[in-house]
């Protein structure tokens, strides 16, 4: 095996690692990246549509973009080869899959090799995530806004680390394209311990509040004797759909920490809160096993438990996510108490925290754990037993006290993964006790209420009856980035009260994100006139005025908006690039130092650091600013990048590309280009990005800034922009419209700068010169530039719109998309004729596609076919997503619609069969029977036929099952099968 080591430094090379070994003081570490060949069930098939024109994606779509979607499933399994990286110690073996969003896969205990995370063997994807793909199993990183992380089956970026203290580190991350913020994860596993680390780091390099989310999601095998450690005495349920409800026992007897009492209702999602503490986990109480998570509660006070349904809905999913691993139910670890909730992750923050995962065993259920230990302590009959797993080398007292008096004093001197007991006398039950291992490096009240948070805890809507009341509904939307709802809001605040400062405030920022610099310039500007001190306004009339090269005005907004702590790292740190870009490094480095005095941790400050230092020609010390940056984040590519311009060769090259290993690393050159380009840095700017792989978005940039200097390099750059395919071609950084603007002016013929213009501006809300934009192309021949531009036309002119779908197909026939897409929009629109023959004609192409089967389906329903519409759902086999029922309805709605057929036609009993057919759940449609289907309409129809079959007795049996669904209910639901199935 090839070993070789990763130092610090700027040129240092982590891709070269495969196995790195290092001695601690009582261990060994050692760390190795290997191919792996998995059985893998594939995804494919990316949607060439933007996310925001794709049917079904609500305002989810303007939220997720420029990521795209991906259709295609595979039902069947293939070899493929995955990098592994392995992370081992005498006590633990931790696997992490950096070609699935850098997640854990799983983690062993070495001493039985028991799995103490949930362990998936089979990369199994399916419709799960934000984009479609998932995997289960292993802890799952999830950044940005509510779902599964755009990159959790993606590639990311990675390096390998040997540190100073022996233990050795997998650090993973990846620039997050919505909101152009980076978030890393190391994985660290000490030479010494019984455990392994997550320390988490997220930078938001804009000038912007962007949305904050954040949980980390374990996994656990699932059994019967699961129970689950979740500290707090309320929970609540996602969207506060269940207000706060007691914890662990619910009103109905269920005791809901344990897995067998949750066997009834649907998927379980229980956000335990009420209680400041910083353990939480699981245990197995008959195998004597448990898993463990600390974190500080200030770190991670949102604590949440996942529970697949335990009826066949959920059990299905054991075989659609794995093969022979079993189920699996999710602790999960988060920044907020709720993924409803979301904040802001202000600009220029750099937000760090750190977790510890542990394995226990041989003591009962944790009570209390820290980083040195597990504790469990059960009080009865007069006897106090006491139980600890040492989590690392132990020398040290344990002491117990009760009643304020000390009762027990103990000298430990434990191994790490080491179980100690001891039963000490305590007559009286009554006596709150306590236990310490040391002054303080664990410590157990056994007071109940000792960690009870009292401050109010209200999870509710906002009411917009006030004017305050709409800013903290527009507020929330901000967060969730919901930018176009936010800015109705927020402007509804200013329409009731003109003076109201942090509606202006934001207004200007929303507007500016939008690529609107003039008109939040004068939000702003009219906030500074009610407030001229207001930290906020004069920070955003900063950030506008630099975007609009008013570079006095901007010094001048941002000195002020810096006296505030919560600007003024940002402040200070955009002083030092406006510095920059004035050819004033001496200022810059005095403005950068003032950045990192309040934030550490301010990159954007260590990056002007580090560029100001190579301009001054100071060698020495930009290489420290290089390896400070590298030492606190290893994938910091700029930092990279600034080394090969100090000393450029093969070896400071290889080792800033080598780095760049996500999906989509054309996005991160253009990402850092545009650093030097508002440093007014051109050359740098180009020099990075003609090593970037080859894309229309670095080639229209790559043009735009040689334009000057040298029109014929930049007349081919452009031309080559618009030679390349449009295929997943997504633009959306705001800097990027005057690029096209320019390419437009430039290429007036082009179809190409317009599409891509048109799609920038949709995606910032700014639809009509998105529409007109569209409206403007011609000679274009992309059938995805069709099937986008028939959203814009769906609510006002569908004719528009059923003409580019015929466009569309008439370009691409061959693929089922089109077909879908028309055959969808007949089907939606009541073209009833056409839809018949649409999906006819698609079927013949796609006989076995899914997609095609199903609106063949719904065709046929809507022509009054339900037999035909039965007899094609019995071919079906369909790949659900999750919580995805549609086809089961469809399924539902055929045969009780045979089934009044049969009842017109007075055979009863024929419609008996078709009821009970409704009643079932063919699993190969994609779900499975919960626990209690509401099968009253089939009922109520069956009550009918048995009456007309003169069995009255069936019949009254049969209704007081559904005495609850009234007359008005029934016309309604009967009411709506005859519509929406009228021939």
């Amino acid at each position: 095996m090839k070993r070789s080591r990763w130092g610090r430094g700027f040129f240092a090379l982590a891709a070269a690692i495969v196995a790195l070994a290092s001695c601690g003081r009582s261990g060994w570490t050692t760390i190795e990246d290997k191919a792996q060949v998995f059985k893998t069930y594939a995804y494919s098939e990316p949607d060439p549509v933007p996310v925001f024109a794709r049917p079904g994606s609500g305002g989810r779509g303007e939220r997720l973009y420029p990521y795209f979607f991906f259709d295609g499933f595979s039902r069947t399994a293939i070899e493929k080869s995955w990098n592994v990286v392995r992370l081992e110690n005498p006590y633990l073996s931790v696997s992490v899959l950096p070609q699935v969003g850098g997640k854990v896969w799983g983690a062993t205990d070495k001493r039985d090799g028991a799995e103490f995370l949930y362990t998936n063997h089979v990369m199994k994807f399916r419709e799960i995530a934000l984009r479609g793909p998932w995997t289960s199993g292993g802890i799952e990183f999830n950044f940005g806004f509510i779902g599964h992380t755009p990159s959790t089956a993606a590639p990311v970026d990675y390096a390998l680390r040997r540190n100073r203290d022996g233990s050795v580190s997998c650090v993973v991350g990846n620039l997050d394209l919505p909101s152009r913020t980076f978030w890393s994860v190391e994985v660290n596993l000490p030479p010494d311990k019984a455990f392994f680390r997550t320390r988490t780091q997220w930078f938001n390099p804009t000038p912007f509040h962007q949305s904050y989310y954040n949980w980390m999601t374990a996994a656990l095998p699932t059994a019967g004797d699961l129970e689950y450690i979740s500290p707090g005495r309320f929970q609540i349920g996602h969207d506060y759909s269940v207000p706060l409800e007691p914890w662990p026992l619910d009103g109905r007897g269920h005791d809901l920490s344990k897995y067998r009492d949750n066997a009834f209702g649907s998927s379980k999602s229980y956000f335990t809160v009420g209680e400041y503490e910083d353990t939480s986990g699981a245990y197995y109480r008959d195998a004597d096993k448990g898993f463990g998570h600390w974190a500080l509660y200030d770190d991670m006070p949102g604590r949440k438990i996942w529970i697949w349904d335990l009826s066949r809905a959920g059990a299905i999913w054991e075989d659609l996510l794995t093969d022979e691993d079993g189920q699996y139910s999710e602790p999960q670890f988060g920044r907020l108490f709720n993924q409803s909730d979301h904040e802001f992750l202000t600009p220029s923050r750099t937000d760090r925290w750190s977790e510890v995962w542990f394995p226990y065993s041989k003591i009962g259920p944790l009570v209390k754990a820290s980083p040195w230990a597990v504790l469990n302590a059960e009080h009865r009959d007069g006897a106090l037993k006491i139980a600890l797993f040492s989590l690392q080398a132990l020398d040290d007292d344990l002491t117990v006290t009760a009643g304020g008096a000390e009762i027990f004093r103990e000298r430990l001197r434990l191994e790490p993964a080491r179980v100690y007991r001891k039963t000490v006398r305590l007559e009286s039950a009554g006596v709150p006790y306590e236990i310490r291992l040391a002054a303080n490096k664990l410590v157990y009240r056994s007071d109940p209420k000792a960690n009870d948070i009292e401050r109010p805890l209200r999870f509710r809507p906002d009411d917009e009856s006030t004017t305050e009341g709409i800013y903290l509904a527009a507020d929330r939307l901000h967060k969730e980035r919901q930018y176009g709802l936010a800015l109705e809001k927020y402007l509804a605040c200013i329409a009731r009260e003109p003076r109201h400062v942090r509606s202006l405030v934001r207004t200007a920022e929303l507007f500016s994100r939008r690529g609107e610099d003039g008109k939040g310039l004068g939000y702003a500007r009219t906030a500074l006139e009610h407030s001229m001190y207001d930290p906020a306004a004069n920070y955003i009339y900063g950030v506008i005025s630099r975007r609009l090269e008013r570079l006095v005005d901007a010094k001048e907004a941002l000195g002020w908006a810096a006296r505030s702590l919560e600007f003024r790292s940002g402040a200070y740190g955009l002083l030092a690039e406006i510095a920059l870009q004035e050819n004033d490094a001496d200022l810059a480095l005095e403005y950068a130092g003032r950045a990192l005095e309040t934030n550490a941790f301010n990159f954007n400050a260590l990056d002007v650091r580090a560029t100001a230092l190579r301009l001054n020609d100071e060698r020495g010390p930009a290489v420290n600013v290089i390896n400070r940056i590298l030492d606190a984040d290893p994938l910091h590519h700029l930092a990279r990048f600034e080394g090969y311009l100090l000393n450029p060769g093969p070896a400071s090259l290889k080792a800033f590309q080598s780095n760049i290993r996500n999906e989509f690393p054309q996005e991160t050159y253009l990402e850092l280009a545009l650093y030097y380009v508002r440093l007014g840095l051109h050359r740098d700017a180009v020099r990075l990005l003609k090593l970037s792989p080859e894309s229309p978005t670095v080639c229209a940039r790559l043009a735009y800034l040689t334009k000057a200097d040298s029109p014929a390099e930049s007349a081919a750059h452009l031309k080559k922009a618009f030679q390349l395919s449009p295929w997943l071609v997504f633009p959306f950084r705001e800097e990027d419209i005057p690029v096209y603007e320019w390419a437009i002016r430039e290429r007036p013929s082009d179809w190409k700068p317009q599409y891509y213009l048109g799609l920038l501006l949709w995606s910032k809300g700014r639809l009509d010169e998105a529409k007109a934009l569209f409206e403007g192309c011609s000679g274009v021949d992309f059938a995805p530039f069709f099937l986008t531009r028939s959203a814009l036309y769906l609510d006002g002119a569908p004719g528009k719109a059923a003409a580019d779908l015929r466009q569309a197909l008439a370009l691409d026939p061959k693929t089922w998309r089109t077909w879908h897409a028309l055959s969808r929009f007949t089907i939606e629109t009541g073209l009833k004729a056409e839809s018949l023959e649409t999906t006819a004609r698609a079927m013949e192409l796609f006989p076995d596609d899914v997609s095609i089967q199903v609106d063949r389906v719904k065709a046929l329903l809507g022509n009054g076919l339900p037999r035909d519409a039965a007899a094609l759902l019995d071919r079906i086999e369909a790949l659900p997503s999750e919580g995805a029922s549609a086809l089961h309805s469809l399924f539902v709605r055929s045969h009780i619609l045979i089934a009044l057929d049969e009842i017109r036609k007075r055979d009863y009993r024929a419609a008996l069969k078709s009821l009970d057919l409704a009643k079932t759940y063919p699993e190969r449609l994609g779900s499975g029977q919960p626990f209690d289907p509401d099968w009253r309409l089939q009922d109520y129809l069956r009550a009918v036929c048995f009456e007309r079959l003169n069995d009255k007795d069936q019949a009254a049996a049969i209704r007081t099952t559904i005495r609850d669904l009234t007359d008005a209910e029934l016309e309604s639901r009967l009411r709506s099968l005859r519509r929406a199935h009228k021939p």
